[in-house]
């Protein structure tokens, strides 16, 4: 419990506790807790380390925990707890998705990314570029930025998301008014792996020899392309279907897709999180730790569902999160905000956790 020197002395002293109709308590606090913001998480937090703290409430005081508490909403111009929570998640720092890249923040960069068509993504190491045969294009150097973005926010910060992108626009809107994808869910396919001894795919050193055209790890059978779905995104003005009816060197090759979704619930932490999800996915698992590159021709390399190619399967990943909160009243306003948050990228987990 965390209660103001003022209060506690209030509160301790001999003059009648309820001075204020449907007040039991007078002065300040702070609530802390962690998990989701809910009215009834923030009730709960109230009862335990305020209304019941010892010697916090008089024995003549019939008014309850959660009608003291809604009293000092209302006096605060809140109309309940489920506002101040929603507040909290309405008020959110977010950090530019540029930040990862750090690219430019026109977006420029991550629209050619997400279309496969970066140096990051068309570049194989090399050592004929120099007159000294030394290694460039290194993945893992030219791209060091996203490692440091995964270190230092990606797990720790908000991310805000890239409606602005035609890849991940559609008709609908997200709770900070960007466009977002119709069916809650977005997917990246790669066809060209461009990074060796990593465990994944099968480029090789020497690269010059061993990394031209090379693939990632197969994990699902191509069906077709609908050039047409993937206008928006690629700029081009392509009709008609491209199909791969056999597999493998019968059909499109090794491909990779990889998607992750988010709840209805704007305020549901998979939905509030799915920028991070995203960058995850694209930009720091598949691309700089296991060199997957570049996208399906006819389609984006990542965008909302109705965009993509058509496949049997996709591999996916969830946000997992820990968050702590800190409630502030401070006898006439009450605010709520995020003190700490940890997020961890875990494979999504379906019914019966399978």
């Amino acid at each position: 419990m965390k209660l103001a020197s003022a209060a506690v002395a209030l509160l301790s002293s001999t003059l009648p506790v309820v001075t204020v109709a449907q007040e039991c308590l007078l002065g300040s606090f702070t609530l802390e807790f962690d998990g989701e913001c809910t009215a009834a998480k923030v009730l709960e937090t109230y009862t335990e380390q305020v209304y019941e703290a010892a010697g916090a409430t008089a024995t003549s005081c019939t008014t309850s925990a959660e009608d003291d508490l809604n009293a000092k909403l209302a006096a605060a111009g809140i109309a309940d707890a489920s506002e101040l929570c929603d507040q909290v998640y309405a008020t959110q720092h977010k950090v530019p998705f540029t930040a990862a890249a750090n690219r430019g923040t026109d977006l420029h960069f991550e629209q050619m990314f997400y279309n496969g068509r970066t140096d990051w993504q068309e570049e194989v190491e090399t050592l004929y570029e120099e007159s000294d045969f030394s290694a460039t294009s290194i993945l893992r150097e030219d791209a060091e930025q996203v490692r440091s973005f995964y270190d230092g926010v990606a797990q720790g910060y908000r991310v805000d998301w890239p409606g602005a992108l035609p890849n991940f626009k559609s008709s609908v809107n997200d709770a900070d008014n960007l466009a977002t994808c119709t069916t809650n869910a977005a997917m990246c396919c790669w066809p060209k792996d461009r990074q060796a001894n990593d465990n994944n795919g099968n480029c090789a050193k020497a690269y010059d020899e061993n990394c031209v055209d090379k693939d990632p790890a197969d994990n699902t059978n191509l069906c077709y392309v609908d050039v047409e779905r993937g206008n928006s995104s690629t700029g081009e003005d392509g009709k008609g279907f491209i199909a791969f009816p056999g597999d493998n060197n019968d059909g499109e090759g090794a491909i990779h897709c990889h998607g992750f979704a988010w709840a209805d619930d704007k305020y549901d932490s998979i939905s509030r999180y799915k920028a991070n999800n995203l960058f995850f996915v694209s930009m720091y698992d598949h691309m700089h730790q296991r060199g997957y590159v570049e996208n399906i021709p006819g389609n984006p390399m990542c965008g909302c569902m109705d965009q993509m190619p058509i496949v049997t399967r996709s591999d996916c990943t969830q946000v997992d999160l820990t968050e702590d909160w800190e409630v502030i009243f401070d006898g006439t306003d009450m605010t709520g905000h995020l003190t700490k948050v940890e997020i961890d990228f875990n494979a999504c987990r379906g019914r019966n956790n399978r």
